[in-house]
């Protein structure tokens, strides 16, 4: 069922929001900007929205409708509602989960966006790896397999080591390396025993396993243009990837621009731009993930909206591109700017996810919070754990306790500020602490983990954007709330 909970009359055009979450939280004011009134649609309560979007609907600038978006006939239903009251123009979505539900919404009302019958291999990774096979893209040797399926016989077809993850996941979550029978058997066991709900979506029944590929990972971010000759793919910026330890493959950072040379950057847009095509990915923007080997790019996925992570603040940050406008713009069917993007990069930007080496006690989010502020360049920081709280080794974006943003004028003084963002993490925390649980247990997957992830305190610095990109311009304002 559906239960409106915010609506102001307007005379505006509507674009609507599905599930903004992650970079998506930047949609609901680049729709404002673009003289749009956004409207979200959010399967959560308004309590539990991103902090931004929470704060936009509270103020009366973004409205806001209580819908149970996993389930396609109540947010049609909704959908043709809005539309029924509103000028809608767009329906763009704002998290990996809400792009399936986006196609089939904007095609019921005749707007933009992404054809129904080409979004199952988006959502879909074994569909996706046939597709980009077929296009003579690189991938990694892959089956489809479940819970119960031979350990034995999986590693025989994929090789090992072998990487497991859920067909339909996001986020790194039940991401896993494996090495032999006996490991792959334990992680099929933990995976029936222990199956993740995330954002009202079941994750682990189906799995694919793949052969592990062995390379630096990058990801590629652009748009697709709109224009009278057909979709016209741009891409706006590389970003390399940084990875926690493995067996599993937490994110733990991103920088803009990756280190690559200029054959390695043009074998990653070309693979990029033939993955989007030979998927159908008309519209809006695209964030693919590839590893380089010496046989060309591999690519792990390609998911068709933005990069999450913080990474449009980045691409912003050192390319000047407003990828939440492009997204928009492109959705409503409006013209893109002539020159979306600066023409070289200007400086550089990353940000570093939290997690620990070794189960660890928080001290004082507080006074971490307070320190991170401080580093110059920076951006965005928020601390996700209380104090006291029992941290362990991130598995997956759940279960990191929190980020920092960060903008430099080289490469050089990011990873210096960054090392010294990592100092104050490691003086926050104590350790050891008694272990209770398997550092291997998430918290979204493990009901006796003792990981807070309440309250959380952001701190959303307002830059001057021209001067973001150097790491020396002082935000004009610093807003703190709890989330």
């Amino acid at each position: 069922m559906s239960a409106r909970s915010t609506h102001a009359a307007s005379t505006q055009q509507t674009a609507l929001i599905v599930e903004p979450n992650s970079s998506g939280i930047g949609l609901v004011d680049a729709a404002q900007r673009l003289g749009l009134r956004p409207h979200v649609f959010d399967r959560k309560p308004v309590a539990e929205l991103p902090a931004q979007v929470r704060a936009a609907v509270h103020a009366g600038s973004a409205d806001y409708t209580r819908v149970e978006i996993r389930d396609l006939p109540t947010a049609l239903r909704a959908s043709r509602e809005l539309a029924a009251r509103t000028d809608l123009v767009a329906v763009v979505p704002g998290y990996e989960y809400a792009v399936d539900t986006c196609a089939h919404l904007a095609q019921d009302l005749g707007l933009p966006g992404l054809a129904p019958d080409v979004v199952g291999a988006l959502r879909d990774k074994k569909r996706m790896k046939e597709v980009l096979a077929a296009a003579g893209v690189l991938v990694a040797r892959n089956r489809l397999v479940g819970t119960d399926a031979d350990p034995v016989a999986v590693l025989a077809d994929v090789g090992v080591p072998a990487v497991l993850k859920p067909v339909d996941g996001s986020g790194s979550q039940y991401v896993r390396r494996v090495d032999d029978a006996a490991e792959l058997a334990d992680y099929f066991a933990e995976v029936a025993a222990n199956p993740i709900e995330d954002y009202g979506k079941l994750l682990g029944p189906s799995l694919l396993a793949e052969s592990y590929v062995q390379g630096p990972e990058y990801s590629v971010e652009g748009y697709v243009e709109n224009t009278g000759a057909g979709p016209r793919v741009h891409v706006l910026a590389v970003t390399e990837k940084q990875l926690g330890p493995e067996p599993t493959f937490v994110e733990v950072g991103h920088a803009v621009d990756a280190p690559v040379s200029p054959a390695e950057r043009e074998r990653l847009v070309d693979t990029a731009q033939r993955a989007v095509r030979a998927l159908g990915i008309t519209v809006g923007c695209f964030h693919l993930e590839a590893r380089l080997t010496p046989a060309g790019p591999c690519v792990m996925e390609v998911g068709a909206r933005l990069g999450g992570d913080r990474i449009p603040w980045l691409v912003q940050a050192v390319w000047g591109a407003d990828m939440w406008e492009l997204a928009v713009r492109s959705f409503a069917g409006l013209p893109q700017p002539a020159r979306p993007a600066r023409e070289v990069p200007q400086g550089a930007a990353g940000v570093r996810f939290f997690s620990v080496e070794e189960q660890s006690r928080f001290d004082d989010p507080d006074g971490l919070l307070a320190r991170l502020l401080q580093v110059e360049g920076c951006i965005e920081a928020e601390v996700t754990a209380a104090a006291g709280a029992v941290l362990r080794p991130a598995v997956d974006l759940h279960s990191r306790f929190g980020h920092i943003a960060l903008a430099a004028p080289s490469r050089a003084a990011l990873e210096q500020r960054i090392a010294e963002v990592d100092r104050y993490v490691r003086e926050s925390v104590r350790t050891p602490v008694a272990t209770t649980a398997s550092p291997s247990s998430s918290p979204s997957s493990s009901p006796s983990s003792s990981y807070a992830p309440t309250p959380s305190f952001t701190a959303v610095p307002t830059y001057a954007y021209a001067a973001a990109g150097t790491g020396t311009g002082a935000p004009v304002t610093i807003t703190a709330c709890a989330v």
